[in-house]
């Protein structure tokens, strides 16, 4: 779970936005809408919602696991079978953008 947060982190998409999504993504919470609100308000209190750090994402974790009555690693896995899908979106943008270059 580390080194895709700290691929999110680098491209500046740590935001609370892509890390419900990628909670969504990964199965953590499902698409209804108290569950994202619920998830949400672990985040209050963060100073800055578009660069939340690594700490706080293992803190709403904890909390999570707690809620759900799962271990933490439980919650970790899912996490790490499911890559943030935002990472995905920018390899592929870098890759076309490399191709296009090669070919002129």
């Amino acid at each position: 779970m580390d080194q895709f947060f700290e691929k999110l982190q680098k491209d500046g998409k740590n935001s609370v936005d892509n890390i419900i999504k990628w909670m969504k993504d990964s199965k953590i919470i499902d698409e209804v809408k108290a569950s994202e609100e619920k998830a949400r308000k672990l985040f209050e209190g963060v100073p800055d919602i578009n660069n939340i750090d690594i700490n706080k994402l293992k803190e709403v974790i904890n909390k999570m696991a707690a809620e759900q009555k799962k271990n933490v690693e439980e919650l970790t896995t899912m996490l790490e079978k499911q890559p943030p899908k935002v990472l995905d979106a920018l390899q592929a943008g870098a890759s076309a953008f490399k191709a296009a270059l090669e070919k002129k």
